[in-house]
């Protein structure tokens, strides 16, 4: 059910007595929410106008919050609502803020607590999602270093994963594999067994590209124990066991039991699978 005419008055009617007020994290909810509501019955002048309130209340009230983790949080909405207005110029002048914060909350010994850490998150996705892929990469992973020094090991391989996703997009394979590794070791010491395999056979798989062929074995079998440990006896256990065929020089094996699972992957993990697949095929 959509909201009246009346309901539609009343938020805004809230959202500009909190802007009044000074309340401008309050401001930029009533304001996302109308920008959020008039985007989805296609009034797009609204969805601009309410866009554009709701990124001038995150930036002032970023400003505010200048020092603290949430500064990084609020210009990383201000820009996204400056996108979503059409306010590019804007949208840029919060994505320099952005960085002006960061490296206000990480001197010294700061930036190990969870709001630190969950905003380095929030940066290196506004970064990923911006294409920046490798300022994306050194975010994520200054943030899994600060996770990893307060003991939070899961949070800091899913950040390790992060960024071995940014760098295999960008075809840095080598860098790909060493945060995958980490990640899958982080995982395995956390018993996330089903992840930490996945990123095994991801780092087994880029071994492969690489023609490093006995690390790519290795990796296959730690995401082959793995899914002994965790019992995962779907196809993911079958993904471990063509990484080792192929890392063995097995390719018509492995190329047979590749084409009964092949299709319960995404386009991004068959495409891997497939690269590694012609990197073994000139070794052998």
């Amino acid at each position: 059910m959509k909201p009246s005419d009346h309901a539609i008055s009343n938020i805004i009617k809230f959202a500009e007595d909190a802007l009044k007020k000074g309340n401008y994290e309050d401001a930029a909810r009533f304001f996302q929410y109308l920008m959020t509501y008039f985007g989805a019955i296609n009034d797009e002048f609204n969805k601009r106008v309410f866009a554009i309130k709701t990124g001038e209340c995150c930036m002032r009230a970023a400003e505010r919050a200048r020092g603290s983790p949430r500064a990084i949080i609020l210009s990383v909405r201000a820009a996204e609502a400056f996108q979503e207005g059409g306010d590019f110029e804007m949208a840029r002048l919060c994505s320099s803020k952005i960085w002006e914060y960061y490296t206000a909350i990480n001197k010294g010994e700061t930036g190990k607590d969870s709001e630190s850490i969950h905003a380095l998150k929030v940066f290196g996705d506004h970064l990923a999602s911006s294409g920046d892929l490798e300022k994306a990469a050194i975010i994520y992973l200054r943030a899994a270093e600060n996770a990893s020094k307060g003991g939070r090991i899961l949070l800091a391989g899913g950040l390790c994963r992060d960024a071995g996703d940014c760098y295999r997009k960008i075809g840095n394979l080598k860098y790909a594999a060493e945060y995958y590794a980490k990640a899958a070791d982080a995982y395995l010491q956390c018993r996330e067994y089903f992840e930490a395999s996945l990123n095994y056979c991801k780092v087994s798989l880029i071994s492969i590209c690489l023609g490093r062929m006995r690390e790519a074995l290795y990796a296959a079998e730690k995401a082959e124990s793995a899914c002994n440990w965790g019992e995962i006896g779907i196809f993911l256990k079958d993904l471990s066991r063509i990484c080792k065929l192929l890392s063995q020089g097995f390719l018509i094996e492995a190329e047979e039991n590749w084409n009964k699972i092949k299709a319960k992957f995404s386009r991004e993990y068959t495409q891997l699978v497939e690269l590694s697949f012609q990197a073994a095929r000139k070794i052998n």
